[in-house]
Protein backbone atom coordinates (compact mmCIF):
# COMPACT_ATOMS: atom_id res chain seq x y z
CA UNK A 1 0.00 0.00 0.00
CA UNK A 2 1.19 3.43 -0.96
CA UNK A 3 1.76 5.68 2.09
CA UNK A 4 2.07 9.34 2.36
CA UNK A 5 3.73 11.16 5.30
CA UNK A 6 2.56 14.62 5.70
CA UNK A 7 4.98 17.33 7.89
CA UNK A 8 3.41 20.22 9.57
CA UNK A 9 6.81 21.62 9.91
CA UNK A 10 7.87 24.29 12.27
CA UNK A 11 8.92 27.87 11.35
CA UNK A 12 12.47 27.06 12.56
CA UNK A 13 13.92 24.86 15.50
CA UNK A 14 14.74 27.75 17.68
CA UNK A 15 12.99 26.48 21.09
CA UNK A 16 12.90 30.05 22.32
CA UNK A 17 10.78 31.22 19.51
CA UNK A 18 7.67 32.65 20.04
CA UNK A 19 4.88 33.36 17.57
CA UNK A 20 2.14 35.37 18.43
CA UNK A 21 -0.49 33.12 17.20
CA UNK A 22 0.96 30.11 18.37
CA UNK A 23 -0.37 31.53 21.90
CA UNK A 24 2.04 29.82 23.43
CA UNK A 25 1.50 30.90 27.11
CA UNK A 26 -2.31 30.54 26.76
CA UNK A 27 -1.74 27.19 25.57
CA UNK A 28 0.46 25.80 28.69
CA UNK A 29 -2.24 27.25 30.89
CA UNK A 30 -4.98 25.82 29.08
CA UNK A 31 -3.41 21.87 28.53
CA UNK A 32 -3.02 22.38 24.90
CA UNK A 33 0.11 21.62 22.53
CA UNK A 34 -0.17 24.34 20.06
CA UNK A 35 -3.20 26.87 18.82
CA UNK A 36 -4.21 25.23 15.98
CA UNK A 37 -2.60 22.98 12.77
CA UNK A 38 -3.18 24.54 8.90
CA UNK A 39 -6.44 23.90 7.70
CA UNK A 40 -4.87 23.42 4.29
CA UNK A 41 -3.17 19.58 5.28
CA UNK A 42 -6.14 18.91 6.59
CA UNK A 43 -7.63 19.39 3.90
CA UNK A 44 -5.46 17.95 1.16
CA UNK A 45 -4.90 14.95 3.28
CA UNK A 46 -9.34 14.46 2.71
CA UNK A 47 -8.69 14.67 -0.96
CA UNK A 48 -6.27 11.78 -0.58
CA UNK A 49 -7.94 8.65 -2.83
CA UNK A 50 -8.53 5.62 -0.44
CA UNK A 51 -6.15 3.21 -0.54
CA UNK A 52 -3.43 4.73 0.51
CA UNK A 53 -1.86 5.40 4.14
CA UNK A 54 -1.53 8.50 5.46
CA UNK A 55 0.58 9.90 8.44
CA UNK A 56 0.57 13.13 10.11
CA UNK A 57 3.55 14.76 11.62
CA UNK A 58 3.04 18.08 13.45
CA UNK A 59 7.01 19.02 14.58
CA UNK A 60 5.46 21.58 16.95
CA UNK A 61 4.02 18.70 18.97
CA UNK A 62 6.32 15.69 17.87
CA UNK A 63 9.92 15.37 16.29
CA UNK A 64 10.42 14.29 12.93
CA UNK A 65 11.34 10.62 12.36
CA UNK A 66 13.05 11.38 8.96
CA UNK A 67 13.87 7.45 8.87
CA UNK A 68 10.11 6.86 8.67
CA UNK A 69 8.74 4.00 6.06
CA UNK A 70 7.38 6.62 3.83
CA UNK A 71 6.76 6.37 -0.53
CA UNK A 72 5.68 10.76 -0.35
CA UNK A 73 6.66 13.49 2.56
CA UNK A 74 4.12 16.34 1.59
CA UNK A 75 4.74 19.51 3.04
CA UNK A 76 3.41 23.14 2.88
CA UNK A 77 4.97 26.34 3.90
CA UNK A 78 4.12 29.96 4.14
CA UNK A 79 6.83 32.69 2.96
CA UNK A 80 8.57 33.12 6.50
CA UNK A 81 8.46 29.20 7.24
CA UNK A 82 9.22 27.72 3.53
CA UNK A 83 13.49 28.62 4.77
CA UNK A 84 12.74 25.35 7.58
CA UNK A 85 10.67 23.55 4.86
CA UNK A 86 13.41 23.32 2.43
CA UNK A 87 16.17 21.98 5.37
CA UNK A 88 13.54 19.84 6.33
CA UNK A 89 13.31 18.19 2.56
CA UNK A 90 17.06 18.12 2.68
CA UNK A 91 17.10 15.86 5.42
CA UNK A 92 14.82 13.76 3.74
CA UNK A 93 15.76 13.67 0.53
CA UNK A 94 19.46 12.64 2.12
CA UNK A 95 17.70 9.56 3.02
CA UNK A 96 16.31 9.03 -0.49
CA UNK A 97 12.85 10.26 0.50
CA UNK A 98 10.91 12.28 -1.97
CA UNK A 99 9.19 15.28 -1.23
CA UNK A 100 6.24 17.15 -2.64
CA UNK A 101 5.97 21.19 -1.78
CA UNK A 102 2.75 23.06 -1.72
CA UNK A 103 1.27 26.19 0.34
CA UNK A 104 1.67 29.79 -0.98
CA UNK A 105 5.60 30.91 -1.32
CA UNK A 106 5.57 27.00 -3.82
CA UNK A 107 3.00 28.78 -5.54
CA UNK A 108 4.43 32.05 -6.31
CA UNK A 109 8.37 30.54 -5.93
CA UNK A 110 7.88 27.48 -8.18
CA UNK A 111 11.13 27.21 -9.79
CA UNK A 112 12.75 28.19 -6.41
CA UNK A 113 10.92 25.57 -4.53
CA UNK A 114 12.01 22.75 -7.12
CA UNK A 115 15.73 23.37 -6.09
CA UNK A 116 14.87 22.07 -2.75
CA UNK A 117 11.99 18.98 -3.69
CA UNK A 118 11.47 16.89 -6.04
CA UNK A 119 7.43 18.07 -6.66
CA UNK A 120 5.90 21.63 -6.42
CA UNK A 121 2.15 21.35 -6.58
CA UNK A 122 1.07 25.30 -7.17
CA UNK A 123 -2.66 27.08 -6.27
CA UNK A 124 -4.94 25.31 -4.52
CA UNK A 125 -4.25 21.77 -4.58
CA UNK A 126 -7.77 19.71 -3.88
CA UNK A 127 -8.56 18.93 -7.26
CA UNK A 128 -4.68 18.72 -7.99
CA UNK A 129 -3.69 15.72 -5.52
CA UNK A 130 -5.27 13.07 -6.53
CA UNK A 131 -3.44 12.94 -9.87
CA UNK A 132 -0.40 13.91 -7.65
CA UNK A 133 -1.11 10.49 -5.99
CA UNK A 134 -2.44 8.73 -8.80
CA UNK A 135 0.86 9.51 -10.66
CA UNK A 136 3.22 8.53 -8.05
CA UNK A 137 1.62 5.35 -7.68
CA UNK A 138 2.51 4.23 -11.35
CA UNK A 139 5.99 5.44 -10.42
CA UNK A 140 5.30 8.41 -12.75
CA UNK A 141 5.27 11.56 -10.31
CA UNK A 142 6.39 14.45 -12.08
CA UNK A 143 8.41 17.33 -11.10
CA UNK A 144 5.08 20.01 -11.48
CA UNK A 145 1.54 20.34 -11.03
CA UNK A 146 -0.14 23.60 -11.88
CA UNK A 147 -4.06 23.96 -10.87
CA UNK A 148 -6.00 24.92 -13.86
CA UNK A 149 -8.36 27.37 -11.62
CA UNK A 150 -9.91 27.35 -8.41
CA UNK A 151 -11.95 24.14 -7.24
CA UNK A 152 -15.96 24.95 -6.44
CA UNK A 153 -16.61 25.02 -2.79
CA UNK A 154 -18.49 22.25 -2.53
CA UNK A 155 -16.34 20.04 -3.95
CA UNK A 156 -13.83 20.62 -1.37
CA UNK A 157 -14.51 17.73 1.53
CA UNK A 158 -14.61 18.65 5.35
CA UNK A 159 -11.09 18.73 6.79
CA UNK A 160 -9.49 15.35 7.80
CA UNK A 161 -9.87 15.70 11.40
CA UNK A 162 -9.67 12.56 12.63
CA UNK A 163 -6.13 12.46 11.43
CA UNK A 164 -4.89 15.13 13.26
CA UNK A 165 -5.12 14.84 17.46
CA UNK A 166 -7.87 17.60 18.18
CA UNK A 167 -7.33 17.60 21.48
CA UNK A 168 -3.81 18.95 20.94
CA UNK A 169 -5.62 22.07 19.30
CA UNK A 170 -6.53 24.88 20.91
CA UNK A 171 -8.83 25.99 18.16
CA UNK A 172 -11.66 24.23 15.97
CA UNK A 173 -11.48 25.74 12.24
CA UNK A 174 -13.35 25.85 9.34
CA UNK A 175 -13.54 27.70 5.88
CA UNK A 176 -16.66 29.12 4.37
CA UNK A 177 -15.55 31.13 1.29
CA UNK A 178 -12.34 32.02 -0.57
CA UNK A 179 -11.10 34.55 -3.08
CA UNK A 180 -10.88 37.96 -3.58
CA UNK A 181 -11.53 40.89 -6.05
CA UNK A 182 -9.50 43.48 -4.18
CA UNK A 183 -5.62 43.64 -5.24
CA UNK A 184 -4.61 45.35 -2.35
CA UNK A 185 -0.72 46.06 -2.50
CA UNK A 186 0.51 44.00 0.37
CA UNK A 187 -1.61 40.99 -0.04
CA UNK A 188 -0.91 38.14 -2.17
CA UNK A 189 -4.30 36.30 -1.70
CA UNK A 190 -6.13 37.06 -5.14
CA UNK A 191 -3.24 35.20 -6.33
CA UNK A 192 -3.53 32.28 -4.87
CA UNK A 193 -7.40 31.78 -4.09
CA UNK A 194 -8.32 33.96 -7.23
CA UNK A 195 -10.40 37.42 -7.65
CA UNK A 196 -14.10 35.71 -7.49
CA UNK A 197 -15.84 34.83 -4.23
CA UNK A 198 -16.17 31.06 -3.97
CA UNK A 199 -18.95 30.10 -1.62
CA UNK A 200 -19.34 26.51 0.26
CA UNK A 201 -23.12 25.94 0.16
CA UNK A 202 -24.39 26.51 3.68
CA UNK A 203 -25.73 23.40 4.53
CA UNK A 204 -22.65 21.92 3.78
CA UNK A 205 -20.96 24.64 6.54
CA UNK A 206 -23.56 23.80 9.02
CA UNK A 207 -22.92 19.76 8.51
CA UNK A 208 -19.00 20.76 9.47
CA UNK A 209 -20.32 22.93 12.26
CA UNK A 210 -22.40 19.66 13.72
CA UNK A 211 -19.21 17.23 12.78
CA UNK A 212 -16.50 19.32 14.62
CA UNK A 213 -14.93 16.81 16.96
CA UNK A 214 -16.11 16.67 20.32
CA UNK A 215 -13.24 17.26 22.90
CA UNK A 216 -13.63 15.83 26.36
CA UNK A 217 -13.11 17.56 29.68
CA UNK A 218 -14.34 21.23 31.10
CA UNK A 219 -11.72 22.49 29.25
CA UNK A 220 -11.50 20.98 25.55
CA UNK A 221 -15.19 20.86 25.46
CA UNK A 222 -15.18 24.56 25.25
CA UNK A 223 -12.48 25.24 22.39
CA UNK A 224 -13.59 28.10 20.33
CA UNK A 225 -13.99 28.37 16.76
CA UNK A 226 -12.18 30.28 14.58
CA UNK A 227 -13.48 30.92 10.28
CA UNK A 228 -10.59 31.30 8.83
CA UNK A 229 -12.09 33.13 5.71
CA UNK A 230 -10.18 36.30 4.12
CA UNK A 231 -13.49 38.16 4.70
CA UNK A 232 -16.33 36.59 5.80
CA UNK A 233 -19.36 39.20 4.81
CA UNK A 234 -17.46 39.29 0.99
CA UNK A 235 -21.13 38.74 -0.09
CA UNK A 236 -23.87 39.76 2.24
CA UNK A 237 -26.43 37.65 1.13
CA UNK A 238 -24.65 34.76 1.59
CA UNK A 239 -23.28 36.04 5.07
CA UNK A 240 -26.58 36.48 6.47
CA UNK A 241 -28.25 33.15 5.20
CA UNK A 242 -25.40 31.43 6.63
CA UNK A 243 -25.77 33.25 10.11
CA UNK A 244 -29.27 32.87 10.09
CA UNK A 245 -28.63 29.16 9.72
CA UNK A 246 -26.06 29.20 12.63
CA UNK A 247 -28.54 30.44 14.92
CA UNK A 248 -30.37 27.36 16.16
CA UNK A 249 -27.06 25.70 16.58
CA UNK A 250 -26.01 28.01 18.90
CA UNK A 251 -28.96 27.92 20.71
CA UNK A 252 -28.89 24.25 20.89
CA UNK A 253 -25.13 24.21 22.08
CA UNK A 254 -24.01 22.89 19.68
CA UNK A 255 -21.05 25.31 17.99
CA UNK A 256 -19.38 27.03 20.56
CA UNK A 257 -18.31 31.05 20.48
CA UNK A 258 -16.33 31.68 17.87
CA UNK A 259 -14.40 34.62 15.72
CA UNK A 260 -13.71 35.36 12.14
CA UNK A 261 -12.27 37.96 9.64
CA UNK A 262 -14.31 40.94 7.81
CA UNK A 263 -13.67 44.34 6.74
CA UNK A 264 -15.04 47.44 8.99
CA UNK A 265 -18.30 48.09 6.27
CA UNK A 266 -19.51 44.75 8.59
CA UNK A 267 -20.58 47.97 11.07
CA UNK A 268 -22.18 49.23 8.02
CA UNK A 269 -25.05 47.00 8.56
CA UNK A 270 -26.73 46.98 11.44
CA UNK A 271 -29.26 43.99 11.14
CA UNK A 272 -25.58 41.88 10.22
CA UNK A 273 -24.61 42.68 13.46
CA UNK A 274 -27.19 41.74 15.25
CA UNK A 275 -27.11 38.55 13.07
CA UNK A 276 -23.42 38.22 14.13
CA UNK A 277 -24.12 38.39 17.94
CA UNK A 278 -27.29 35.84 17.63
CA UNK A 279 -25.18 33.35 16.36
CA UNK A 280 -22.40 33.50 18.59
CA UNK A 281 -20.03 35.26 17.34
CA UNK A 282 -17.53 37.20 20.13
CA UNK A 283 -14.42 38.10 18.35
CA UNK A 284 -14.29 40.51 14.81
CA UNK A 285 -10.88 40.32 13.49
CA UNK A 286 -10.60 43.42 11.12
CA UNK A 287 -7.95 44.77 9.34
CA UNK A 288 -7.26 48.94 10.00
CA UNK A 289 -4.39 48.24 8.54
CA UNK A 290 -3.71 51.93 9.47
CA UNK A 291 -5.46 55.06 11.05
CA UNK A 292 -3.86 57.88 9.14
CA UNK A 293 -6.15 58.96 5.49
CA UNK A 294 -2.89 58.73 3.63
CA UNK A 295 -1.43 55.78 4.49
CA UNK A 296 -5.07 53.90 3.48
CA UNK A 297 -5.36 55.31 0.49
CA UNK A 298 -1.44 54.46 -0.50
CA UNK A 299 -2.65 50.61 0.23
CA UNK A 300 -4.87 50.73 -3.03
CA UNK A 301 -7.36 48.70 -0.16
CA UNK A 302 -11.21 49.81 -1.50
CA UNK A 303 -12.38 48.69 1.84
CA UNK A 304 -13.04 50.11 5.13
CA UNK A 305 -14.25 53.64 4.42
CA UNK A 306 -17.90 53.02 5.31
CA UNK A 307 -17.74 55.23 8.54
CA UNK A 308 -15.27 56.34 10.79
CA UNK A 309 -13.76 54.20 12.78
CA UNK A 310 -14.78 55.26 16.37
CA UNK A 311 -18.72 54.52 15.17
CA UNK A 312 -18.18 51.46 13.62
CA UNK A 313 -16.15 50.00 16.59
CA UNK A 314 -19.24 51.81 18.75
CA UNK A 315 -21.08 49.86 16.93
CA UNK A 316 -19.89 46.55 17.13
CA UNK A 317 -18.63 46.80 20.94
CA UNK A 318 -22.71 47.63 21.65
CA UNK A 319 -23.29 44.17 20.43
CA UNK A 320 -21.10 42.70 23.30
CA UNK A 321 -18.30 41.47 20.53
CA UNK A 322 -14.69 41.91 21.20
CA UNK A 323 -12.57 43.14 18.00
CA UNK A 324 -8.89 42.10 17.18
CA UNK A 325 -7.29 44.94 15.30
CA UNK A 326 -4.66 44.89 12.68
CA UNK A 327 -2.25 47.58 12.34
CA UNK A 328 0.77 47.58 9.66
CA UNK A 329 3.54 50.26 10.07
CA UNK A 330 6.31 51.10 7.79
CA UNK A 331 4.62 52.34 4.60
CA UNK A 332 6.11 54.83 2.55
CA UNK A 333 3.46 57.18 4.04
CA UNK A 334 4.09 56.97 7.72
CA UNK A 335 5.72 59.64 9.87
CA UNK A 336 7.50 58.91 13.49
CA UNK A 337 4.07 60.15 14.92
CA UNK A 338 2.27 56.58 12.93
CA UNK A 339 2.97 54.61 16.71
CA UNK A 340 1.72 57.05 19.23
CA UNK A 341 -1.37 57.81 17.31
CA UNK A 342 -1.28 54.03 16.63
CA UNK A 343 -1.66 53.63 20.17
CA UNK A 344 -3.70 56.78 21.18
CA UNK A 345 -6.37 55.17 18.73
CA UNK A 346 -6.29 51.71 20.02
CA UNK A 347 -6.92 53.33 23.58
CA UNK A 348 -9.06 55.55 22.16
CA UNK A 349 -11.78 53.23 20.78
CA UNK A 350 -11.13 50.10 23.42
CA UNK A 351 -9.80 47.21 20.70
CA UNK A 352 -9.19 45.07 23.39
CA UNK A 353 -6.82 42.81 21.39
CA UNK A 354 -4.72 45.25 19.05
CA UNK A 355 -2.25 43.02 16.88
CA UNK A 356 0.58 45.08 14.92
CA UNK A 357 3.05 44.22 11.82
CA UNK A 358 5.61 45.55 10.45
CA UNK A 359 4.91 46.18 6.93
CA UNK A 360 6.50 43.24 4.81
CA UNK A 361 7.09 42.94 1.01
CA UNK A 362 5.78 39.35 0.34
CA UNK A 363 6.50 37.34 -2.89
CA UNK A 364 3.37 37.55 -5.14
CA UNK A 365 2.26 41.17 -4.11
CA UNK A 366 2.54 44.00 -5.90
CA UNK A 367 4.29 45.70 -3.32
CA UNK A 368 7.19 42.97 -3.46
CA UNK A 369 7.63 44.02 -7.31
CA UNK A 370 7.52 47.60 -6.66
CA UNK A 371 10.15 47.18 -3.58
CA UNK A 372 12.61 44.64 -5.74
CA UNK A 373 12.72 46.92 -8.61
CA UNK A 374 13.44 49.92 -6.73
CA UNK A 375 16.07 48.31 -5.28
CA UNK A 376 14.50 48.66 -1.71
CA UNK A 377 14.68 45.31 -0.53
CA UNK A 378 17.47 44.85 1.76
CA UNK A 379 17.67 40.64 1.04
CA UNK A 380 15.34 37.67 0.42
CA UNK A 381 16.20 35.67 3.52
CA UNK A 382 12.37 34.63 3.43
CA UNK A 383 12.31 33.47 7.27
CA UNK A 384 12.57 37.24 7.90
CA UNK A 385 9.43 38.03 5.93
CA UNK A 386 7.39 37.33 8.82
CA UNK A 387 6.44 40.94 9.65
CA UNK A 388 7.86 41.08 12.87
CA UNK A 389 11.72 41.95 10.94
CA UNK A 390 12.56 44.78 8.85
CA UNK A 391 13.57 43.70 5.06
CA UNK A 392 13.48 46.69 3.46
CA UNK A 393 14.13 50.71 3.58
CA UNK A 394 11.63 52.48 5.16
CA UNK A 395 10.44 56.07 3.87
CA UNK A 396 10.57 58.57 6.60
CA UNK A 397 12.23 57.02 9.25
CA UNK A 398 15.27 54.92 9.54
CA UNK A 399 15.23 50.73 9.99
CA UNK A 400 16.31 51.02 13.35
CA UNK A 401 13.04 53.55 14.31
CA UNK A 402 10.49 50.98 12.43
CA UNK A 403 12.43 47.98 14.72
CA UNK A 404 11.97 49.72 17.59
CA UNK A 405 8.91 51.53 16.99
CA UNK A 406 6.75 47.80 16.00
CA UNK A 407 8.48 46.57 19.57
CA UNK A 408 7.67 49.90 21.17
CA UNK A 409 3.45 49.91 20.48
CA UNK A 410 3.56 46.05 21.57
CA UNK A 411 5.15 47.20 25.19
CA UNK A 412 2.62 50.30 25.13
CA UNK A 413 -0.32 48.76 24.34
CA UNK A 414 -0.01 45.44 26.49
CA UNK A 415 2.07 47.62 29.20
CA UNK A 416 -0.29 47.36 32.73
CA UNK A 417 -1.52 50.72 32.17
CA UNK A 418 -3.32 50.88 29.01
CA UNK A 419 -3.65 47.29 28.95
CA UNK A 420 -6.17 47.30 31.95
CA UNK A 421 -7.96 50.67 31.26
CA UNK A 422 -8.83 49.05 27.96
CA UNK A 423 -9.90 45.30 30.26
CA UNK A 424 -11.50 47.64 32.57
CA UNK A 425 -13.80 49.58 30.03
CA UNK A 426 -14.56 46.59 28.35
CA UNK A 427 -15.48 44.27 30.86
CA UNK A 428 -17.63 47.34 32.20
CA UNK A 429 -19.59 47.04 28.99
CA UNK A 430 -20.48 43.59 29.39
CA UNK A 431 -24.15 42.24 31.00
CA UNK A 432 -22.61 38.49 31.65
CA UNK A 433 -18.71 37.52 32.96
CA UNK A 434 -17.11 34.52 33.98
CA UNK A 435 -18.44 32.61 37.27
CA UNK A 436 -16.84 31.97 40.29
CA UNK A 437 -15.39 28.85 39.48
CA UNK A 438 -13.89 29.60 36.07
CA UNK A 439 -12.06 32.79 37.80
CA UNK A 440 -10.57 30.37 40.53
CA UNK A 441 -9.37 27.77 37.31
CA UNK A 442 -8.01 30.75 35.42
CA UNK A 443 -6.15 32.45 38.30
CA UNK A 444 -4.67 28.64 39.61
CA UNK A 445 -3.43 28.28 35.68
CA UNK A 446 -1.56 31.37 36.04
CA UNK A 447 0.49 30.95 39.31
CA UNK A 448 3.16 28.35 37.56
CA UNK A 449 3.83 31.05 34.89
CA UNK A 450 4.18 33.21 37.80
CA UNK A 451 6.35 31.60 40.13
CA UNK A 452 9.01 31.47 37.35
CA UNK A 453 8.43 34.60 36.24
CA UNK A 454 10.55 38.12 37.24
CA UNK A 455 8.84 40.75 39.14
CA UNK A 456 7.60 42.28 36.36
CA UNK A 457 5.54 39.49 35.57
CA UNK A 458 4.35 38.65 38.43
CA UNK A 459 2.82 42.46 39.12
CA UNK A 460 1.59 42.22 35.62
CA UNK A 461 -0.30 39.43 36.13
CA UNK A 462 -1.41 40.05 39.90
CA UNK A 463 -2.76 42.97 38.75
CA UNK A 464 -4.69 41.05 36.04
CA UNK A 465 -5.96 38.32 38.34
CA UNK A 466 -7.12 40.92 40.95
CA UNK A 467 -9.07 43.36 38.11
CA UNK A 468 -10.57 39.98 36.78
CA UNK A 469 -11.83 38.97 40.86
CA UNK A 470 -13.35 42.29 40.93
CA UNK A 471 -17.05 41.86 42.31
CA UNK A 472 -17.82 45.17 40.00
CA UNK A 473 -17.04 44.15 36.78
CA UNK A 474 -18.58 41.44 34.29
CA UNK A 475 -14.78 39.76 34.29
CA UNK A 476 -14.04 37.25 30.95
CA UNK A 477 -11.19 34.83 32.37
CA UNK A 478 -11.21 33.37 29.27
CA UNK A 479 -10.12 36.95 27.93
CA UNK A 480 -7.39 37.77 30.55
CA UNK A 481 -5.61 35.23 29.66
CA UNK A 482 -5.51 35.70 25.79
CA UNK A 483 -4.42 39.23 26.74
CA UNK A 484 -1.55 37.77 29.18
CA UNK A 485 -0.60 35.80 25.97
CA UNK A 486 0.47 39.20 24.48
CA UNK A 487 1.84 40.49 27.25
CA UNK A 488 4.17 37.66 26.95
CA UNK A 489 4.65 38.11 23.34
CA UNK A 490 5.31 41.84 24.14
CA UNK A 491 8.41 40.33 26.54
CA UNK A 492 9.82 38.24 24.14
CA UNK A 493 9.90 40.91 21.06
CA UNK A 494 12.33 43.04 23.22
CA UNK A 495 15.22 41.24 22.40
CA UNK A 496 14.63 42.83 18.54
CA UNK A 497 14.96 46.23 20.02
CA UNK A 498 17.92 48.34 17.70
CA UNK A 499 21.40 49.84 19.60
CA UNK A 500 18.83 53.43 19.15
CA UNK A 501 16.40 51.76 21.08
CA UNK A 502 16.52 54.55 23.30
CA UNK A 503 16.68 57.77 21.32
CA UNK A 504 13.79 55.99 19.36
CA UNK A 505 11.81 55.55 22.32
CA UNK A 506 12.28 59.36 23.10
CA UNK A 507 11.61 60.28 19.57
CA UNK A 508 7.96 58.45 19.60
CA UNK A 509 6.87 60.15 22.34
CA UNK A 510 7.95 64.07 21.64
CA UNK A 511 5.73 65.28 18.71
CA UNK A 512 7.89 67.84 17.24
CA UNK A 513 10.28 65.26 16.23
CA UNK A 514 7.62 63.49 14.09
CA UNK A 515 7.95 65.15 10.63
CA UNK A 516 11.82 64.90 11.11
CA UNK A 517 13.33 63.65 7.90
CA UNK A 518 15.85 60.75 8.51
CA UNK A 519 19.42 61.40 7.87
CA UNK A 520 20.27 61.62 4.43
CA UNK A 521 16.71 62.59 3.53
CA UNK A 522 16.02 65.95 2.35
CA UNK A 523 13.65 68.17 5.23
CA UNK A 524 9.90 68.24 3.24
CA UNK A 525 8.34 68.65 6.81
CA UNK A 526 5.18 70.30 5.07
CA UNK A 527 4.90 67.49 3.13
CA UNK A 528 5.41 65.28 6.42
CA UNK A 529 2.65 66.97 8.13
CA UNK A 530 0.11 66.36 5.66
CA UNK A 531 0.44 62.32 5.99
CA UNK A 532 -0.71 62.54 9.47
CA UNK A 533 -4.81 63.17 8.42
CA UNK A 534 -6.59 60.98 10.49
CA UNK A 535 -9.35 58.20 9.08
CA UNK A 536 -12.17 59.80 11.12
CA UNK A 537 -11.85 63.13 9.18
CA UNK A 538 -12.38 61.19 6.12
CA UNK A 539 -15.74 63.51 4.52
CA UNK A 540 -17.22 60.04 3.01
CA UNK A 541 -16.96 58.25 6.31
CA UNK A 542 -17.65 61.49 8.57
CA UNK A 543 -20.69 62.10 6.24
CA UNK A 544 -21.67 58.50 6.01
CA UNK A 545 -21.82 58.61 10.06
CA UNK A 546 -24.07 61.29 10.49
CA UNK A 547 -26.94 60.13 8.37
CA UNK A 548 -26.70 56.52 9.96
CA UNK A 549 -28.88 54.90 12.54
CA UNK A 550 -27.47 56.06 15.78
CA UNK A 551 -25.12 52.39 17.73
CA UNK A 552 -27.77 50.52 19.71
CA UNK A 553 -26.89 50.95 23.69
Amino acid sequence: MTRITFVATRKNTDPTERELYEMDLLCRALGFQRAFLDLGIQTVMACTPPGVSIDLVDEYIDPIAYDVKTDLVALSAKTSCVTHAYEVARRFRAKGKRVVLGGIHASLRPEEALEHVDCVVTGEAELLWPRVVRDLEAGKLKERYDADGFPPMDAIPPPAWGRSKPDSYLFHQIQTTRGCPFRCRFCSVPDISGQDFCFKPVERVIEELRALPRSRGPIASGKPLYVVDDNFISRVRYTKELLRAMIPLKKAGQIPSWSAETTLNVANDEEMLDLFRDAGCSTLIIGFESVTEASRAAMDEPVNFCLTYQEAVDRIHARGMTIIGNFIVGLDTDTLGVFQQTLDFVQKTGILYPFFSILTPTPGTNLFDEYKAAGRLDHEDWHLYDTRHVVFEPTNMTREELMDGYVWLYEQAYGADNLYARIERNWKRRTHGSNLVEKAFVAARLAPEMLKGDAELRRHFKQGIALMMSRHLASDAGQLLYLLDAYDFARFMRRFNTFARSESYRTFADRSRWNRAPAGVPEKASDLEKLGGMQWRNAKAVKRTKTSHPVVR
